[in-house]
């Protein structure tokens, strides 16, 4: 079984989508039709960014889904379709594209309510994001809730995003009071992520009102494809439930881990990670150093992987996981 793994904010760069567009039809007129929809020359932010215009959340969200969109038709165009896909908080958008549950300009302005949603609650209550390098994520959890109960604030578990790291999310103050409480638990090292709010925190829950107002108003269909919902790390096929977790991605955790967990013991045993960047491989190698898997940010990589995919199906797993 394959999976597609769609990346989240941080994998931007400038010059994504520059090779496939540069050699694709279908990719061009994904950015047309983004730039018309969102009303501004997104292509041109890609590709040529500054990288300070591209990393503003309310363009770096929908950039991403739309690179990774791109991506997504064209492995479908090719006959490349897997057994579930999942999405790195943002990421979820993509998957829910290929897995039909809306179409790419529903998502595209879904995504962009979201992104300015963020920034709104990013500036009306501020807060940053650190990552907590090999600490067992239990105690970062457990360390998080004590400090917020302790003081009143705001600090919770941001993303599990592998054995090795942890993502904690909330006011300035309490991440640096975590950072020295999580360093002489025995944390290898906490890093300050650079991002412009606390993301999956108490402190978007402002955010999380607006856009559930902005799924509420659109149809969302059932997955043709198993979706793997960041929520829960479960499968989710209800458009129900979908337009309860959406919304409620904003402040709560990202549950990788257990979503890597959960799709191993179905019997997944490659992965693709279609999108900007490697961020998701990278991530996998920890989780699992032996998994096939490839990423498919650039054209390159992209016909190794389609070529590497083309073999799996073929039951040739050497060649799939040489790509790895």
């Amino acid at each position: 079984m394959i999976a597609f793994m769609f990346p989240g904010q941080g994998s931007q760069f400038v010059g994504m989508g520059k090779a496939w567009a540069e050699g694709s039809e279908v990719a061009r007129s994904y950015f047309e039709r983004a730039n018309k929809a969102l009303g501004r020359d997104l292509r041109e932010i890609c590709f040529s960014g500054p990288e300070a215009e591209l990393t503003d959340t309310r363009n770096t969200q929908v950039a991403i889904y739309t690179v990774s969109c791109i991506a997504a038709r064209l492995l479908f165009d090719l006959g490349l379709i897997p057994d579930y896909v999942l999405g790195h908080s943002i990421g979820e958008y993509a998957a829910l594209y290929l897995a039909r549950s809306f179409d790419f300009e529903t998502g595209l302005l879904l995504v962009q309510k979201r992104a300015n949603a963020m920034a709104d609650a990013a500036a009306r209550n501020p807060g940053t994001m650190a990552a907590v390098i090999r600490l067992d994520p239990r105690l970062v959890e457990e360390t998080c809730r004590e400090l917020a109960a302790e003081t009143g604030g705001a600090l919770s578990v941001a993303g599990f995003n592998s054995p090795e790291q942890t993502v904690i999310s909330g006011s300035r103050d309490l991440i640096e009071q975590a950072t020295r409480v999580l360093k002489e638990k025995g944390a290898k090292r906490v890093v300050q992520l650079q991002v412009s709010g606390a993301f999956h925190s108490g402190l978007m829950r402002e955010a999380q009102e607006e856009l559930r107002a902005a799924v509420a108003g659109v149809t969302l269909r059932k997955p043709s494809t198993l979706f793997i919902s960041n929520h829960d790390a479960r499968p989710v096929t209800d458009p129900a439930i979908l337009e309860e977790h959406l919304p409620n991605q904003l402040t709560h955790p990202v549950r990788w881990t257990e979503s890597l967990e959960f799709l191993k013991r179905q019997g997944c045993q490659a992965w693709l990670e279609a999108g900007p960047g490697t961020v998701l491989t990278g991530l996998l190698s920890k989780f699992d150093p032996d998994a096939a898997s490839a990423s498919l940010s650039d054209l390159a990589s992209f016909e190794t992987a389609v070529a590497g995919f083309r073999a799996y199906q073929c039951g040739i797993r050497e060649q799939f996981e040489a790509l790895h």
